[in-house]
């Protein structure tokens, strides 16, 4: 289409440009071609800047935000008031499971999301039947991303978390989102605490910051896809998606969810050239370097959080040291497969860090 105009444009000054060398004076057509030559200039570079514009700032498929609910309801049935809310990847089924143990013994009062993005059906039903209360409800998501992009389900990018969250926003007022790593260690009060803090905040987010700066785990264009300047976030503290509290505000959802979204199914923004997820250096000088490994959707989440708020992480976080230790702790999936495997044999092993323990 831009070829087309461009053309379209050319044909039309050459065209002129004939008529007026042929009918004109000899001074006027050199005035003429002056100007003509001149007004060629300036289209052209209008035309190039547009381009430009285009191809820094591409557009996803709009069908996308109707498929994912941003421009009509998805559902129509009562809303929660609060959610606990996780997905589980393939082979994930250990750590779901041990997970949801953990809230139903932390939080038995509140309810638990959990979205399967892939599990297996021998551990979709071994999940189910752990899951098996009132507050507790699995999710298949996998017809909702079929459609989307086929790098919105890989891993490494985690391009399906904001689709998740949001997901989540429709059927709560306010959600905790978490890995299923997570175990929490903390009392019921301190995550209502969190909650209430959230939700009267001014962003509707609350997150813990990490002791790495944005700049060191984003690739520097995807700083150009949002129109802002690396610079502004030399300083800034990364937010962990390990556990984040959301509240279902018209912020949230348009200031926040909207252009989180619209990033992770554009892949210009997702995964400018030459970014990767892996071999990350943090000894380099000043530690606010780019390491060298991209967060995707933690970055683009961390960009949107930093301009939306004029960069103050106070309105949206709270420090890494100060009380997310108290709060929950993380296990990894080999360890909770281990865990689960001398549960089933009936042996006890001192090394496990058991979902009950209140330290």
């Amino acid at each position: 289409m831009r070829t087309k105009h461009f053309l379209l444009i050319l044909i039309g000054v050459i065209t002129t440009s004939v008529l007026l060398i042929l009918l004109g004076p000899a001074g006027q057509q050199n005035d003429s071609i002056k100007n003509i030559m001149s007004q060629t200039h300036e289209q052209l570079r209008n035309l190039q800047e547009r381009n430009a514009l285009s191809e820094q700032h591409p557009e996803m498929d709009p069908k996308y935000l109707a498929l994912l609910g941003f421009t009509q309801p998805l559902y129509n049935g009562t809303r929660h008031n609060f959610s606990i809310v996780t997905y589980a990847l393939a082979g994930e089924v250990a750590s779901t499971i041990l997970y949801a143990q953990n809230i139903a013994t932390k939080l038995p009062n509140e309810q638990l999301l959990i979205y399967d993005l892939g599990l297996s059906e021998v551990d979709l039903h071994t999940l189910q039947a752990f899951c098996n209360s009132t507050r507790c409800t699995v999710i298949s998501f996998g017809d909702r991303l079929a459609p989307l992009p086929s790098y919105v389900t890989d891993e490494n990018m985690h391009a399906f978390r904001p689709i998740v969250i949001h997901d989540a926003l429709a059927r709560a007022r306010s959600i905790l989102f978490t890995e299923n790593s997570v175990r929490l260690r903390g009392t019921g009060k301190d995550v209502a605490d969190m909650r209430t803090k959230t939700e009267n905040s001014t962003s509707g987010v609350m997150g813990w910051t990490t002791q790495q700066a944005v700049t060191s785990r984003t690739h520097p264009k995807m700083f150009d896809y949002f129109d802002t300047e690396a610079d502004n976030f030399l300083f800034l503290p990364m937010v962990s998606l390990d556990f984040v509290f959301f509240a279902g505000t018209p912020t949230v959802n348009e200031k926040i969810m909207l252009p989180w979204v619209r990033c992770m199914l554009t892949p210009e923004c997702l995964h400018p050239i030459g970014a990767q997820s892996g071999g990350c250096k943090y000894n380099k000088k000043p530690q606010y370097r780019y390491s060298g490994c991209h967060g995707y959707d933690t970055s683009a989440f961390n960009i949107i959080l930093g301009y939306t708020f004029g960069f103050d992480e106070t309105k949206y976080s709270t420090h890494e040291d100060s009380s997310s230790g108290r709060l929950f702790y993380l296990e990894t999936l080999e360890q909770a497969t281990r865990i689960l495997e001398n549960r089933r044999k009936n042996i006890s092993d001192t090394s496990e860090h058991p979902f009950t323990d209140d330290q």
